[in-house]
């Protein structure tokens, strides 16, 4: 689990290394710390900030909360849409399209969302 979330950090830090302003460090830090989230989030449940790490710390988010699905990391919101990344509890996900969440892929283990409530 540890070499896959690995290769997904190199995968990532490839793929967005290159742009300015990018957070490729951020978000393959934050992979390496998917396992202890979902561990410490249980689903239905807001993971409160004092129990952040310092790795979602540095994303800013507005909240951090689980579903059945997998994690959400809210980081804008605008009335009833709200937008983040979303850490899948299976290996298997695989978002539907045309739903509410949309997801985006970014990398194995990690996705942009958008819900308009």
């Amino acid at each position: 689990m540890t070499r896959t979330l690995a290769i997904a950090a190199v995968l990532l830090l490839m793929l967005t290394g290159c742009l300015a302003g990018s957070r490729a460090h951020e978000l393959a830090a934050l992979l390496e710390v998917a396992p202890e989230l979902m561990r410490a989030t249980p689903a239905e449940a807001e993971l409160p900030l004092d129990r952040w790490p310092a790795e979602l710390k540095a994303l800013e988010p507005k909240r951090v909360y689980a579903t059945q699905d997998g994690i959400y990391i809210v980081t804008s919101t605008f009335f009833v849409e709200e937008k983040g990344l979303f850490l899948p509890r299976s290996p298997a996900f695989v978002p539907g399209t045309g739903n509410d969440p949309e997801f985006g892929f970014i990398v194995d283990g990690l996705y942009s969302y958008e819900l308009e409530g």
